[in-house]
C-alpha cells in the first residue's frame, strides 16, 4: 500500500502491548451495519496564505482527480495509536507503514469520475477515519514592477514611484486530509466533506 509508505524512510507500525489490532472487531464494523459514509473530496486553494481567512476563500474547488483513494479506517484503539504516531513520524520526514493484517482490516475507495465523490456503506455506528492524498495546483500571488510614474507639483520634481503588475505563480501542491467521523446509529448516511483549504 503505498500510500502509507511513499516517503524515503519508512518503518513497519508496531502497537504498543495494550492497543492489539482486534481483527474481528474492526471488519465487522466495516461490513456488518447498514450506514454509510459520502461525500466529496477536494482542495481550495489560499492565496493569502492566511488560515485564518479560510471561511472567505472564494477559490474554486479542485476536486481529487480519477484514481485517488479514500481510505477508511474503523476508529479503534490500535488505529488511533498508528493515526497518532504516523503524524508524529510524518513531522520528521518519516512514513510509517501498516502491517498487512491491519491494512485488510481498512475500506478503500477510488475516485472514478469528476466531482471527487466517494461512498462506503454496510458501516456500523462508531468511528472512523477517513483519510485521503492528492494533488492540485497552488497559485501564489506574486508582484513586478513594469514601469516608473514621476510626479510633479508645480512642474518641480517630487519623486516616482513603482508602477506595479500583479500575476499568479501556479505550482503543483498536494493535500493530506484526515478526518474523523462518527456514525451515531445504524441506519444513519453521513455526508462529508474531505478538503484541504490552505
Amino acid at each position: 500500500m503505498a500510500f502509507f509508505a511513499q516517503a524515503q524512510t519508512t518503518q513497519t507500525f508496531v502497537s504498543s502491548q495494550n492497543n492489539k489490532l482486534e481483527r474481528e472487531e474492526a471488519i465487522r464494523m466495516l461490513d456488518k451495519g447498514n450506514s454509510t459514509i459520502t461525500g466529496k473530496v477536494f482542495a481550495r486553494d489560499i492565496q493569502t496564505g492566511i488560515k485564518a481567512l479560510s471561511f472567505l476563500n472564494t477559490n474554486e474547488k479542485q476536486y481529487a482527480p480519477t484514481g485517488t483513494e479514500v481510505i477508511l479506517i474503523p476508529y479503534t484503539a490500535y488505529f488511533k495509536e498508528y493515526l497518532e504516531t504516523a503524524k508524529k513520524q510524518r513531522k520528521r520526514g518519516k512514513w510509517l507503514q501498516l502491517p498487512n493484517e491491519a491494512v485488510e482490516c481498512m475500506k478503500f475507495h477510488k475516485i472514478d469520475g469528476g466531482g471527487g465523490k466517494f461512498v462506503f456503506d454496510k458501516l456500523m455506528p462508531g468511528k472512523y477515519v477517513l483519510y485521503t492524498h492528492f494533488g492540485y495546483i497552488h497559485t501564489i500571488p506574486r508582484t513586478r514592477v513594469v514601469g516608473k510614474t514621476d510626479h510633479y507639483v508645480n512642474g518641480v520634481y517630487q519623486n516616482s514611484s513603482d508602477i506595479t503588475s500583479s500575476y499568479g505563480l501556479r505550482m503543483d501542491s498536494d493535500a493530506l486530509v484526515e478526518k474523523l467521523v462518527t456514525i451515531d446509529k445504524d441506519g444513519e448516511v453521513k455526508e462529508v466533506n474531505l478538503k484541504k483549504a490552505e
